[in-house]
C-alpha cells in the first residue's frame, strides 16, 4: 500500500467551542464535570491515582467473555489472559452494524488499539475492548451499511417488528450471502462465509474479530445473564428509587449553564425492561403495567441499562483505564462523574475517538483545488462549486477591495461639499453594493458555464465522497469501502496504528 498522511488535531476539525473540542484542548475547564483529561496526559494521571483494580471481579468478567467466545465459535483471543491476569483496558463501544457500517465504527476501535499499543510501548500491560451495545433497540439506525460503489448494503431480516433488542434479531443464510455480494460488489476481501444462523451480535463479534483480530481486541456483549447478575446492585437502585437520576439531573443542570444544551435527559428510573415477548420497555411504563414490586421476580438479565445508566454498567465489569467516545457520547459522559461516584465506580479517562477522511485520487485533485481541510467548514457541491468560483474571481482582482476603497473616497469627497450630502451618498453606495453582488452571481454563472466539467466535478466529488448526503464522509461511508481507494485493509490499520503511536492528543487524519 502506497498512500501519504496528513494529520490534524481532531479539536481543530470538530466543531469550534464544542465540549468534545474543548475537552480536548483544554480540559481543566471542565473538570469539574470529569476527573481525568481527554488526552496522553489524562491517562497518565488516570495511571497514577489510587484505585484499586478488583481482581476477583476481573478474572470473572475474563470468563463470561470466554463463554461468549465459544457460544459464538470465535477463536479466543490471547488477549483474553492479558486481560484476566489485570491489565489496563482501553474500552470502545458502539450500536451493531450490520454489514459494519459507517466508517467510524471502525475508527473508534482503531482508537481505542493504539492508545492500547501507546500504553504497552510504555511498559503498562494494556488490552483494547470493544463493548457491544446490543441492546441497543432502533433497527432503522444499523440495518444500512453504505458503499463507495457497487451499492449499499440494507438487511431486512423478519421479526423487526418485535422492536427488541437488535443483538438479538437472527442472522442467517440469506443476510450472510447478502452480505457477501454486497462485498464482492464493492471490492471488499471478505473471508468466509458463515452460513449457520446466529445472533446479530454473534455476527459483529465475528467481524471485528476478522477486521481487528491481528491488533488484539476483544469483543464483550454486556446482553448477557452472568454479567448482569455481578450488577444486580446497580439494578435494585433503580428500583428502589435511590439511582442515578436525580444526582445526573443536577449535574445536566451545572453543565447546562458553563457549556450549552445536553445530550441526554436522566429518568427517575434509568432502566428498561427486556420482556419475554422480546420487547424492550421503559420501566415506568413497566410499573404502571406491572406494579412497583413487580420488578422482584425479574431476572438480571431482563435489566436493561438505558444512555445514562449503562457506562457505570460497563465500567463496573470493565474497570477500565480510559474510555474512548464520539464527541456526543465524550458530552453526555461528563453529565455521568457524580454518578460514577454514587455507586464507586471507578471512572476512566475521556477521550474523543480520532477521525479520518480518505481521499480517492479525484478527491485528492479537488482538496488541492479548493484549498480544503477537514478543520476548513464543510460543503454541500453546490457551495464547493461557487466557492471555487469566487476564488476565481478573486484570482482576478480583489474587486471588494476597490469597491471599499472607493466609497471611502466617495464619503470623504461628499464631506468635502457638506456633511449633509453623506446620508444620500451613503444610501446610494449601499444600492451600488447590492448591484454589485447581483452582478457578481452573474459572472459566478458565466465562469460555471465556462468550466462546467470542473464545477461538474467539484461538486461530484463533495456530495458523493467528502459529505455524502450532506454528512461526513466517516459518518455515512463504509471503512471497508474506502480503503481500496488505498488497498489492503490491514496495512491500512497497522498505518493507523504506527503513524499515531506517539500522538498525545486525539488526532484527523488524512489519507490519500
Amino acid at each position: 500500500m502506497s498512500f501519504s498522511t496528513a494529520q490534524f488535531a481532531q479539536a481543530d476539525a470538530l466543531k469550534t467551542n464544542s465540549p468534545a473540542s474543548e475537552w480536548t484542548q483544554r480540559p481543566e475547564s471542565l473538570q469539574q464535570f470529569w476527573r481525568w483529561g481527554g488526552n496522553w496526559s489524562g491517562i497518565q494521571k488516570r495511571l497514577r491515582a489510587p484505585l484499586q483494580l478488583d481482581l476477583d471481579r476481573r478474572q470473572r468478567v475474563a470468563s463470561a467473555m470466554r463463554r461468549q467466545y465459544e457460544n459464538d465459535q470465535v477463536p479466543v483471543s490471547p488477549a483474553l489472559d492479558i486481560f484476566e491476569q489485570g491489565a489496563h483496558v482501553v474500552t470502545t463501544g458502539h450500536q451493531l452494524q450490520a454489514g459494519g457500517g459507517p466508517a467510524y465504527f471502525h475508527y473508534k476501535i482503531l482508537s481505542a488499539i493504539r492508545w492500547a499499543q501507546r500504553l504497552n510501548a510504555e511498559g503498562e500491560k494494556a488490552v483494547a475492548v470493544f463493548w457491544m451495545a446490543s441492546e441497543d433497540h432502533d433497527f432503522e439506525e444499523i440495518q444500512s451499511t453504505f458503499g463507495t460503489v457497487g451499492g449499499d448494503f440494507k438487511w431486512e431480516p423478519a421479526g423487526v417488528d418485535q422492536k427488541g433488542p437488535v443483538g438479538e434479531l437472527l442472522w442467517d443464510e440469506h443476510a450472510e450471502r447478502a452480505w457477501h455480494a454486497w462485498a464482492d460488489d464493492n471490492k471488499i476481501a471478505s473471508p468466509e462465509k458463515h452460513l449457520r444462523t446466529m445472533t446479530l451480535a454473534a455476527r459483529v463479534r465475528k467481524w471485528v474479530s476478522e477486521w481487528f483480530g491481528h491488533l488484539n481486541i476483544l469483543v464483550i456483549d454486556g446482553h448477557d445473564p452472568e454479567l448482569k447478575a455481578m450488577a444486580m446492585h446497580l439494578w435494585q437502585a433503580e428500583w428502589e428509587n435511590e439511582g442515578i437520576g436525580s444526582t445526573v439531573r443536577k449535574t445536566a443542570d451545572r453543565f447546562q449553564k458553563k457549556v450549552g444544551e445536553v445530550q441526554i435527559q436522566p429518568r427517575d428510573n434509568n432502566l428498561f425492561v427486556l420482556t419475554d415477548e422480546g420487547k424492550r420497555q421503559r420501566a415506568d411504563r413497566w410499573i404502571d403495567a406491572n406494579g412497583e414490586e413487580a420488578w422482584r421476580s425479574l431476572r438480571p438479565d431482563q435489566n436493561s441499562p438505558n444512555v445514562a445508566l449503562r457506562p457505570l454498567y460497563q465500567e463496573f465489569l470493565l474497570q477500565s483505564i480510559a474510555f474512548i467516545g464520539g464527541p456526543s457520547e465524550v458530552s453526555y459522559w461528563m453529565l455521568l462523574g457524580d454518578a460514577f461516584e454514587l455507586h464507586d465506580v471507578h471512572p476512566p479517562a475521556l477521550l474523543v475517538r480520532d477521525g479520518a477522511l480518505v481521499l480517492n485520487e479525484g478527491a485528492s485533485e479537488v482538496c488541492e483545488l479548493m484549498s480544503w481541510n477537514p478543520t476548513k467548514p464543510s460543503l454541500r457541491g453546490e457551495d464547493a462549486v461557487n466557492a471555487w468560483a469566487d476564488q476565481f474571481l478573486q484570482n482576478e482582482g480583489d474587486l471588494m477591495l476597490h469597491f471599499e476603497r472607493w466609497s471611502e473616497a466617495m464619503e470623504n469627497y461628499a464631506k468635502g461639499i457638506h456633511e449633509s450630502a453623506l446620508p444620500t451618498t451613503r444610501a446610494t453606495l449601499s444600492k451600488m453594493e447590492k448591484e454589485l453582488f447581483a452582478v457578481k452571481k452573474k459572472w459566478r454563472k458565466i465562469i460555471k458555464q465556462q468550466h462546467h466539467e470542473q464545477c461538474t466535478k467539484i461538486a461530484k466529488v463533495y456530495d458523493g465522497w467528502i459529505f455524502p448526503s450532506g454528512i461526513p464522509q466517516e459518518r455515512r461511508l463504509s471503512a471497508l469501502t474506502l480503503v481500496n481507494a488505498l488497498g489492503d485493509w490491514s496495512d491500512f490499520t497497522d498505518h493507523w496504528c504506527q503513524i499515531l503511536e506517539r500522538a498525545d492528543e486525539p488526532q484527523f487524519l488524512v489519507f490519500q
